[in-house]
């Protein structure tokens, strides 16, 4: 059965909340079996590139969710040692991966963690990630020829000893959406195409992690109009062929709730684009 929405609200642990308001209504629910079946066993070229990106954009939106509502404090980047691990071997080296994260988890306790894959253009993977709860030993990371620590928009970076498999860096966590963006910028459509990662898990979290409160709703006029006194903070839209003004389509809004009531903390810089 589908179901008329116009709103979409997505409410995080720390009470913040992202409302996404439609312009024209959307639908959501299941689909007719056998319509379902009809639009999966087109597999011509533009279908199949199509849902890579919508694959991707999931995979995308749900790492965002996970960062936003985790304390995530250390970002990690591990590479592999061509010696000691195929690492165009996707199969392979998410194993290793995953082998060295349950090691780590029975030597020093249960903590949180979220990493995906990185296809590079050479065809090898290597793995970024954020942890919480997290705290193994780590060293200054210094420039081999003069010896200097080294920083990375001011930001100290680390090596971890614990990382044999190949080199490391780890760093502090300081802006959680710049990471969230950073991240999930290297689930792409060809990371989705990528013949060894067929039935394979594209990104890998622990259990437990928070997840944000999503639901889907049909706003009446005047709560539409409620949240028009705030200011969104991502437009998309299309220009009028009548006026050749911006009409928006979709407008998000990140907003702060306590006892039910929104507020905004800050007015932000509107970001506008069109609908290609």
């Amino acid at each position: 059965m589908l179901e008329e929405y116009n709103t979409k609200i997505i409410s995080y642990p720390d009470g913040s909340v992202e409302i996404i308001k439609y312009k024209s209504p959307r639908l959501r629910g299941s689909l007719d079996l056998k319509s379902s079946r009809s639009i999966e066993a087109d597999n011509s070229e533009a279908k199949r590139k199509q849902r890579a990106l919508d694959q991707a954009y999931r995979i995308k939106r749900k790492l965002k969710y996970y960062i936003a509502s985790n304390d995530f404090n250390l970002f990690w980047t591990l590479t592999f040692d061509d010696k000691k691990v195929n690492a165009k071997n996707y199969a392979h080296s998410r194993k290793r991966l995953s082998a060295w994260l349950k090691y780590q988890r029975e030597k020093y306790g249960k903590f949180g963690y979220l990493f995906i894959p990185e296809l590079h253009k050479s065809g090898r993977i290597h793995f970024h990630g954020v942890t919480v709860n997290f705290e193994p030993p780590l060293v200054e990371a210094r420039s081999k020829r003069t010896n200097r620590l080294i920083k990375k928009h001011g930001i100290q970076i680390y090596n971890a000893e614990n990382w044999q498999d190949g080199y490391s860096t780890v760093s502090n966590i300081e802006d959680k959406a710049k990471t969230s963006g950073y991240i999930s910028k290297y689930i792409s459509k060809d990371l989705i195409e990528m013949p060894s990662t067929y039935n394979q898990p594209r990104y890998f979290v622990s259990r437990g992690l928070k997840t944000p409160n999503i639901s889907y709703e049909d706003w009446n006029n005047k709560q539409l109009e409620q949240l028009e006194q705030f200011k969104p903070s991502f437009v998309v839209g299309n220009t009028s062929n009548e006026t050749m003004e911006f009409e928006p389509n979709v407008s998000i809004y990140h907003l702060n709730t306590s006892n039910g009531q929104l507020s905004q903390s800050e007015s932000p810089e509107t970001v506008y684009k069109l609908k290609d």
